[in-house]
């Protein structure tokens, strides 16, 4: 049977690292978005397109987590 997690908070530590990775993949996205129009590959773009709006969310919502604010 699974643990459920849903009510757990997570520590400050990490939040950190989930902020860090979410503006990692973020660049990296922008990165292949950027190449990727360059080829006119629009699959790519349109992919790229979408891992950066959620990657941004995530970051934006590990940030909040972090100054102590409730969702």
């Amino acid at each position: 049977m699974a643990k459920d997690y849903s009510g757990k908070q997570l520590s400050p530590k990490t939040n950190k690292v989930l902020l860090a990775l979410n503006i990692l993949i973020f660049l990296a996205a922008a990165f292949v978005l950027v190449v990727s129009l360059k080829h006119d590959e629009v699959v790519m773009v349109v992919g790229m397109s979408l891992v950066m709006v959620a990657s941004a969310g995530n970051a934006i919502m590990s940030f909040i987590r972090l100054k102590g604010r409730k969702l």
